[in-house]
């Protein structure tokens, strides 16, 4: 061996005794508190979450309807359609009003909310 030679050493680190209680607590966490208390855990969860969704879907129509605007305005006075970022926004306002549940027209196509079931009302 020369004294330019690299010597690596590959050290397999061991699992600890930790993860496996981790492990342990977690499946015991499942078997005893979800059942007591895991009705309120998920609304909980799912009233988080539907803020963060509102939030992101709202965020998603502003851009979508910036983009879709700036879109059209840009292909009137350059005379050359920006069918992309026009792509883009419409995708942007169809995600924004599933997340927030609202409803627009496109075309005379409704995007957005959930559609009444099939059938008599």
């Amino acid at each position: 061996m020369n004294k330019n030679d690299n010597l690596i050493l590959i050290y397999q680190k061991k699992h600890s005794r930790k993860t496996h209680w981790v492990f342990i607590g977690i499946i015991l966490f499942i078997a005893i508190f979800m059942p007591i208390y895991g009705t309120a855990l998920r609304y909980e969860v799912s009233s988080t979450l539907r803020f963060i969704f509102g939030a992101v879907g709202e965020l998603c129509l502003t851009f979508g309807m910036v983009l879709t605007m700036l879109s059209v305005v840009f292909s009137i006075f350059s005379k050359k359609f920006y069918l992309k970022s026009f792509i883009f926004g419409i995708v942007l306002l169809w995600i924004g009003a599933f997340m927030t549940d609202t409803q627009f027209s496109l075309f005379g196509y409704l995007f957005g909310a959930n559609s009444p079931p099939q059938g008599y009302h």
